[in-house]
């Protein structure tokens, strides 16, 4: 069927529905009453516009030249005059009539210092009875109305569109100077509560214009600064019921007329939006921007935007974006952005995956990371340098270090970085280390702690820490740890040759999360955690004396990646993460209650158990008969020690130990 569309808009609704019919090729006009509102338009792809405020008669006779069989009013819910106009049009013509509704929500309620007035009139009533500066953010239309409730006008601040229409109503509403306050919405939150203290403002006073007109940033902010807000409640609430309604129900209306598909599929942008400004913006972000209608992001992000007439709401969580959007329908183009590159330490890889789950369509912006930017400035190839994430997690860094010549690491802050530059202390003669604060931002400051020694006192914000060392190359690509080079006491240890076996029985992967029950004094745990620092060891020991050992040879190796469990298996197992591998050096007669444990966590996990007597290794055999599809790996392994005893080297055998793997098998998967 054809359908010709007429759109009076001017607002973010109806932005939205103009971009819905363009998209779907349906003949349509927009009109609005700003040159404003038509380069916001103009800038979206909208070219057929009209622009200027029309009387009854001018919009009948717009809609018979032009034959529009539908007429949809998207005006702002406070503009009653232009939609009686356009209601008056409608009914002297043959086009039919259906009005975009805002929801502006539930009113927000808290005791006497925010309240509802039903016109402008009563609404500035109650300003009047408060003592001291008011500030006004109900723009120009009805300010010499409300001017004409204060006799004392000097105390009146008003923010209004920085255009000459706006100003010139403040001017004759008797504002002039500091009074007026000409900027471009929208405004956080904290952009309001500055305003509010600059002004020394006691009241405010707004429209229940809802989320879509910042409302409750406006709010917000006067409860924050303790002073009264008085808004002037949506006439829409209690007005008589048009055809119509929200986005989705007009939409529907349209869908019915045209014969088309409107049903518009969820789609939602992450966005990298680089380091720093502005001008670390790509094309494309430019692009999803200027065609966004809601801007999520955290706070210390969305400062860095300028201009973007629409809301900006500090959510960077998927599932509180995810309830805003719920709760508030008829957004189309939501733009949540990230710092830096979404393809590195960012959350909008866990963003993605929700909004997927969700229904959504994603589309995914990369930016320019801190880690580029920090290369360039240190003219550096990225391709021989490793990137290691120490953002809000425990990471050994210095393994990384030891094992790579470059070294970026993200840090969680100033602070972070200059605790992991301190704990390089012992090796800080063969290494580079620069530190870079705020990069692309205007604190960026690069600092070399080889050629400044009161380079700490200087590092503030965000910051990436490089690190050379020239002598990683000579580094073992495997650790090589000998007996003789761990601090041993008298507590027992697993030898260099059967540890080696064993853990090569292991078979650890990347990622890797592995028992040593029994630790010892934690030869297998070092050995474990330096063949990769992503390797998560705990090291689980009863003993007094051991633990001592295990702390001390932690340190000594810097294993960052092990944790030591003070406690008896399995006890102190049951807070663990589930193990991918298990390593049993010593089980204190428990044998069959930790390896129940073990398999409950993970019925796959691999286990390798060392027995020295016959009565242990019978034990682990009987435990093994307990498990389906298990079958046994057994080697036993007895070396021997040459001593050299004058001219004779003499054997020095060590007892033969049992080396027994466990792990379920993929036939048991067939079964």
């Amino acid at each position: 069927m054809n359908c010709k569309v007429l759109v009076f808009g001017g607002t973010t609704e109806g932005r939205v529905l103009a971009d819905v019919l363009m998209r779907a090729k349906i003949p349509h006009k927009v009109s609005v009453a700003t040159e404003y509102g038509r380069d916001i338009l103009f800038d979206n792809g909208e070219k057929d516009l009209l622009v200027g405020r029309k009387s009854a008669e001018e919009i009948k006779e717009i809609i018979e030249e032009g034959g529009y069989s539908l007429v949809v009013d998207a005006t702002h819910p406070f503009a009653t005059k232009v939609s009686e106009e356009i209601k008056s049009a409608c009914n002297g013509s043959s086009s039919r009539y259906l009005r975009l509704k805002r929801d502006t929500g539930k009113e927000i309620s808290s005791e006497d210092m925010i309240i509802y007035r039903d016109s402008v009139k009563d609404a500035a009533l109650e300003l009047s009875k408060v003592e001291g500066n008011i500030l006004l953010l109900t723009g120009s239309k009805e300010l010499s109305e409300i001017a004409g409730f204060f006799p004392d006008k000097t105390r009146l601040f008003v923010r209004v569109l920085p255009n000459t229409d706006s100003i010139e109503k403040c001017l004759s509403a008797g504002l002039s100077g500091r009074q007026i306050i000409a900027m471009q919405g929208p405004f956080s939150r904290q952009m309001n509560v500055a305003t509010i203290k600059e002004i020394g403002a006691k009241a405010i006073l707004t429209k229940e214009s809802g989320k879509a007109g910042g409302l409750e940033d406006k709010l917000f902010a006067a409860l924050e600064c303790g002073i009264k807000a008085v808004v002037i409640k949506n006439p829409e609430k209690e007005s008589p019921a048009f055809e119509g309604g929200s986005l989705e129900e007009v939409l529907s209306v349209i869908s019915e007329l045209t014969g088309k598909d409107l049903t518009v599929k969820k789609t939602i942008t992450l966005a990298g939006m680089g380091p720093g400004g502005e001008k670390f913006f790509t094309n494309e972000l430019e692009r999803a921007l200027s065609g966004a209608d809601i801007i999520f992001g955290a706070e210390a992000v969305l400062k860095n935007l300028k201009g973007q007439d629409v809301p900006k709401i500090p959510l960077y969580k998927g599932d509180e974006i995810y309830a805003y959007l719920t709760e508030n329908k008829g957004f189309m183009h939501p733009v949540i952005l990230f710092s830096g590159d979404i393809s590195l330490c960012s959350g909008a890889k866990s963003a993605t995956v929700f909004f997927e789950e969700k229904g959504y369509a994603v589309n995914r912006i990369p930016g320019i990371s801190s880690v580029t930017l920090f290369a360039m400035r240190l003219r550096l190839s990225l391709e021989k340098v490793r990137i290691v994430n120490a953002h809000g997690k425990k990471t050994n860094i210095r393994d990384y270090i030891l094992k790579n010549e470059e070294v970026i690491i993200l840090t969680s802050d100033a602070t972070g970085a200059v605790s992991i530059c301190r704990d390089l202390a012992d090796m800080k003669k063969s290494l580079q280390i620069i530190i870079g604060c705020e990069l692309g931002c205007e604190g960026e400051k690069l600092i070399d702690l080889r050629k400044d020694t009161d380079g700490y006192k200087q590092v503030h914000g965000k910051c990436l820490v490089y690190v050379k060392n020239p002598d990683a190359p000579k580094s073992p690509s495997c650790p090589q740890i000998s007996d003789a080079e761990l601090i041993r006491g008298k507590t027992p240890m697993t030898k260099e040759e059967i540890r080696a076996l064993s853990l090569r029985k292991l078979g650890l992967t990347k990622g890797a999360v592995i028992y040593d029950i029994g630790a010892g004094t934690g030869s297998v745990s070092v050995e474990a955690a330096l063949s990769s620092p992503e390797i998560n060891v705990f090291a689980i020991e009863r003993n007094e004396e051991a633990i001592a050992l295990l702390t001390e040879n932690k340190r000594k190796f810097g294993a960052e990646n092990i944790e030591i469990i003070k406690g008896e298996a399995p006890y102190a197992l049951r807070d663990l993460p589930a193990p991918s591998h298990v390593f049993i050096g010593g089980s204190g007669g428990n044998m069959k209650e930790i390896l129940r444990s073990v398999f409950e966590k993970n019925d796959k996990a691999k286990v390798v158990i060392n027995t020295v007597t016959a009565e242990s290794f019978a034990e682990v055999m009987e435990c093994a008969k307990e498990y389906r599809g298990v079958e046994p790996d057994i080697i036993q392994v007895s070396v021997s020690r040459f001593k050299k005893v004058g001219n004779y080297h003499m054997p020095d055998a060590l007892n033969p130990v049992y080396i027994t793997t466990l792990q379920k098998g993929d036939a048991d998967d067939k079964a």
